[in-house]
Parts: structure tokens; sequence; C-alpha cells
């Protein structure tokens, strides 16, 4: 009889890089998965060098880029904008509305103007050719307001001591004595209501 010869093993099972059979142990499964894992933290390191260098090309690539022209400078300074101060406005004062002038009575009428000389002429010395005879004066005048008239000699008032009463506009002559060095003369104005002016001439013997 012939001897029995031993089966020949599979080629699954001679094959190392084939997937472990289902029956690989526990360890054999923890080895296969952190070789994965560290495959996959390789790939990631990887793409993010790629990243990383395409990044720094890209920046060098901007930075030698051609230089902008720097802008040129005038000699002529600008000139800076001045601050101008505005104006404070000043507080005008109000006007003040005037007081509409109320209706009054109308004023009363001026007292009558006292007796006043409007004109008066004369001479204040005597042309006297010895100290025995008189000269003749002669004085004109014409009044305002006046009602009587007198003329004095000697006095300041003519009314309190006349020499004779006299028109209130006229041209009046009289006799000066030469014996006299001077003497005072004097006409005397009376209005209506009884106020007086007087105008006193002193002549002077020549």
């Amino acid at each position: 009889m012939e001897p029995e010869t031993a089966p020949l093993p599979s080629s699954s099972a001679t094959d190392s890089s084939a997937e472990p059979a289902e029956g690989a142990t526990p360890e054999e499964k923890q080895k296969r998965g952190l070789l994965i894992a560290l495959i996959a933290v390789a790939g990631a390191i990887l793409i993010a060098l790629i990243v990383l260098i395409v990044v720094l090309v890209g920046g060098r690539g901007e930075d030698t880029a051609a230089p902008m022209p720097e802008p040129t400078t005038s000699d002529t300074a600008t000139p800076e904008p001045t601050e101008s101060e505005s104006p404070v406005p000043s507080e005008e004062p109000s006007e003040e509305p005037a007081a509409s002038p109320s209706a009054t009575a109308a004023p009363p009428p001026p007292p009558p103007q006292s007796p006043s000389f409007a004109t008066f002429s004369g001479p204040n010395r005597a042309p006297c050719p010895d100290t025995s005879s008189s000269v003749a004066i002669t004085w004109s005048w014409s009044s305002t307001n006046a009602v009587n008239a007198w003329f004095g000699i000697g006095t300041n008032n003519a009314k309190a001591e006349p020499f004779e009463s006299v028109p209130t506009t006229a041209t009046y002559t009289f006799n000066y004595q030469c014996s006299e060095a001077s003497q005072r003369y004097t006409v005397t104005l009376e209005d209506a209501a009884g106020r007086l002016t007087h105008k006193t001439v002193e002549i002077v013997r020549q």
C-alpha cells in the first residue's frame, strides 16, 4: 500500500501581504489599526507642509512685486488752513417799542411876553461947548407888548420917578445939562399885566 501524503498548506497561509484571517489575534488587529493611524497622521502632516510651502511661495511673490513709485514732494509748502475766529455775535440791546403818543390835551398857550424894546438907539455922550449951556440929545426906540412908557432922569425906574410919559414907540429929544459931568436917563415900558422893562443909559459930558 502507498503511504499517505500530508496535505499542502494553502497559499493564503503563506502570503504575508494578505489580510489576516478572520481568526487573527487581537494583538495583530491592534498593530494593524495603529499602522493605519500613523499613515493617516503622516498624510495630514504632509498636506499641511504642502499648504504652508504654497503660502510662503505666494507671499514671497507678493513681496517681490514691482516697487511703487514714491510720491514727489514739491518745494512750495502747502499753506495750512488757519483757523479763522468766528466773530462772537454781540448782544445787541433789544429795541423797545416806542410808546405810542397818547392823546393828550393841547398845551395851554404860553403866557404873554413881558414888554421889550425891539430897537433902541441914541448917544451916550453929550458934546457940550461949556459947562453952562445944554445940548439936545435924541433917542429912538420901538417896543413889543408895551401899553405905557415913561422917561425918567437920575433913576433906573421911570415909572416910579417919571419926568414925563412918552409913547411906547418914539423918537424923543431932551436937553442934557452941561453943568453935570454925567447923568442917568431911563425909559420904562409897561404891558397890560403891569410888568415893566427898563432901558437905562448914562450920558457923559464931553
